[in-house]
């Protein structure tokens, strides 16, 4: 008979995974093994004296010990090696002590009576003597597996001979598993048993197959055996499960969404696959579902799992069976908090849920192909655990909804990412999923293509962005050195240290500095700093000796449009007020969305209602020229510049301030040169809003030159010039 293994257990590394590795061992050993525990039992008189009648004339002798050996093989009608035991039985009564033939009835006595019950497996947990050792090697000579666990307790291992033979195994814990053997409820262990070994067959099979915004209602419609052909495999029977699953969170242009989503829905219904619609909320287990659940064991949080697992049975589907019971042992261990009473309110979710959407206590489950589970609307923490579930048990899940409220919690519990995320630029409330077509649009082959490109070239990974992609910004103010101003000015944004995008909001790093005195007194090179700075997108303004004002400015109009410094932006838009009601509604809500981040910022040294009707005064009346240069600010790309050249001696009006920190905030990069070093916008703006970069000379009464705004005319270069017609 060929050898059988040898395993040695001296630890492990997961107390629950070698706990059921034990029990299932023990399991195995009561049909066809034997199990000992911490030591072999002497041999009793009867034993070593039916022992006698096949003794050895010299037991010291391999030959007399075969020979012995063999006359016991054939009355026990017994087939084995029984050279390689003899020659092991030699071996141990040369080196197991003093008392040679002592040596040899312990074993001939173990050999005769546990040889004579036919085992397959031996089962030993404890710390074998050197003795016991020699037998275990020389049962496994005998053909019978050895598992032998002994928590590297056994010193005499040192000295076995045979130690090199021995498969070990180790780990980082080698505390003993306590088990109580003796009370082990066979039939629930041996369920147990054959849950983990279906869970080790089946549990490989589930792979995650990626797909795109734009294809991934093509692909989950195609079939199982498309799908492994295509990923370059084989199909057969038992082969891989390749699953989709996806969240589609927002939409685009609504009427293409919508027939989308017809479509897609329809489709299932001239196809072998099964859908299975979510659309409302998943209501908590009734009081039905839970009695039919039956009495959970809770006297560990593993015994806990492994109860509510062992409920799962698909009716004639055996390996999706397997799936979801391992797939729930699994996520409920994931979302173990300590709290032993929340992973049961999971597990109670998790298969009423199941069986609810299957239908599975009262139909067969027998799917002729992969089923698709689709869940429309928003969505519950405990249902997107649900969703990553049933993907784990074998199925495609696709997560629907048009409102990106739901994208945070949706990425947040994106277990192990296994969700694809797609977001789309525009969001309204989930409401009902479509059921009437809308005759106007339908989706193309080039539009599909547009969105999956879209995807991959403009998702802020490549650096590469769409002309005007983001509808709103947040500007970053860079603190940098006096010369660094120089290298930056002419940079785009998203060249800048501080750009970084977040879903449909960009950040945009901005400058904003003035700079007090002029170089070492050099006026030419100052000037040429300045004209140097000019760009199209430059507004420059030469501060003006401040006008006699007819008293304090009446701004309570603006009083009924904000409380508690919340601006009630729809009100504003759409009272008398707003000057800006022509504009593109992006541009609008931009405005008012920084009309608001200016009243938060702490920047303006105003508070209450002078703060707010300052802002909203002051923020509603830009000229046409610089709503212009906003209109045309695409966020990613250059940079608008404010530029101010302040050589008297008023400081800055309330207008000035309440406008220049508005332009910083809609991220344009601004520059204060003050040559005489005075107070000007920190009348109405904190320090903290803007760098002051001091130069080593203060000059007056400085006569400010004539610039000239450059044109952003293609033909005004040297090759222009050279190339234009005329």
């Amino acid at each position: 008979m060929a050898e059988i293994g040898f395993k040695r257990y001296a630890g492990y590394d997961n107390e629950d995974v070698f706990r059921g590795f034990l029990i299932d061992s023990f399991i195995s050993v009561q049909k066809d093994g034997l199990f000992f525990r911490d030591k072999l039992p002497l041999a009793t008189t009867t034993e070593i004296a039916a022992a006698a009648a096949y003794t050895a004339a010299n037991f010291e002798d391999t030959d007399a010990i075969k020979q012995g050996l063999n006359a016991w093989l054939n009355s026990q009608r017994l087939q084995c090696d029984s050279a390689a035991v003899a020659a092991v039985i030699a071996e141990a009564v040369q080196n197991c002590g003093a008392n040679k033939k002592n040596t040899y009835f312990v074993v001939l006595c173990w050999l005769m009576k546990y040889l004579a019950a036919k085992p397959k497996r031996i089962f030993y947990i404890g710390a074998a003597t050197l003795r016991e050792l020699f037998f275990l090697y020389m049962m496994k000579a005998a053909g019978v597996d050895i598992i032998y666990v002994s928590y590297g307790e056994d010193a005499d291992f040192l000295n076995f001979s045979h130690r090199n033979e021995i498969t070990t195994v180790t780990g980082a814990k080698n505390m003993r598993v306590q088990v109580d053997f003796d009370n082990i409820d066979l039939s629930r262990e041996a369920q147990l048993s054959s849950m983990r070994a279906a869970a080790e067959k089946f549990s490989s099979l589930v792979q995650r197959a990626d797909t795109t915004a734009a294809g991934i209602f093509e692909d989950l419609m195609l079939s199982h055996k498309e799908r492994v052909i295509k990923r370059g495999n084989v199909y057969t029977d038992g082969c891989e499960i390749p699953v989709y699953f996806a969240g589609l969170i927002g939409y685009d242009e609504e009427a293409v969404y919508t027939n989308m989503l017809i479509k897609f829905k329809e489709g299932f219904a001239g196809s072998k696959k099964q859908l299975i619609f979510i659309e409302k909320t998943l209501d908590n287990p009734n009081a039905d579902e839970v009695k039919a659940l039956g009495a959970i064991p809770r006297t560990s949080t593993k015994d806990m799992i492994d109860a509510l697992a062992l409920l799962i049975k698909l009716n004639g589907d055996p390996a999706r069976t397997a799936l979801a019971q391992n797939a729930l042992r699994e996520m409920l261990d994931e979302l173990f908090n300590g709290n032993q009473t929340v992973v049961m309110n999971y597990g109670n979710k998790l298969v009423t849920w199941l069986y609810r959407c299957t239908q599975a206590r009262k139909y067969a489950v027998q799917y002729e192909d992969i089923p698709t589970v689709l869940y429309y609307g928003d969505i519950s923490q405990s249902e997107l655990f649900f969703l990553h579930f049933m993907s784990r048990c074998g199925f495609d899940v696709i997560y629907i909804t048009p409102n990106k409220n739901m994208l945070d919690i949706t990425v947040d519990k994106n277990l192990g990412n296994r969700m694809q995320i797609f977001q789309l630029p525009q969001s309204k409330e989930s409401g009902k999923y479509p059921d009437k077509p809308v005759k106007m649009k339908m989706a193309t082959v080039a539009y599909s293509a547009e969105r999956e490109l879209d995807t991959m070239l403009y998702n802020g990974e490549a650096g590469i962005f769409r002309s005007f992609q983001f509808p709103n910004s947040q500007a970053v103010t860079l603190k940098t050195t006096f010369e660094e101003i120089g290298i930056l000015w002419g940079h785009e944004s998203k060249f800048r240290t501080g750009f970084a995008v977040n879903g449909n909001l960009v950040s945009v790093p901005n400058i904003f500095a003035k700079i007090s005195g002029v170089k070492d007194g050099n006026q030419n090179a100052y000037w040429d700093e300045i004209r140097d700075r000019l760009t199209p997108e430059t507004t420059l303004i030469i501060k003006e000796p401040n006008r006699a004002t007819d008293g304090d400015l009446d701004l309570s109009a603006y009083r009924g449009y904000y409380r508690n410094g919340e601006i009630d932006t729809e009100k504003l838009k759409n009272s008398t007020l707003n000057r800006y009601s022509y504009l593109p509604d992006r541009l609008q809500d931009f405005i008012f969305f920084k009309l608001q981040e200016a009243a938060d910022s702490g920047f303006l040294k105003l508070q209450g209602d002078d703060l707010m009707c300052s802002i909203l005064h002051y923020g509603l009346s830009f000229d046409k020229e610089t709503l212009k240069i906003l209109q045309r600010f695409d966020f990613t790309k250059q940079i608008p510049k404010l530029i101010y050249i302040d050589t008297v001696e008023d400081t800055f009006t309330l207008e000035e301030c309440v406008r220049t920190v508005l332009c910083n905030l809609f991220g344009f990069d601004i520059l204060i040169y003050t040559p005489t070093g005075y107070r000007n916008l920190e009348t109405f703006v904190d320090s903290r809003a803007f760098e002051e970069h001091t130069m080593n000379e203060f000059m007056y009464n400085l006569e400010v030159p004539k610039f000239k705004i450059p044109s952003d005319d293609k033909n005004s270069g040297f090759f222009g010039k050279l190339f234009r017609k005329g």
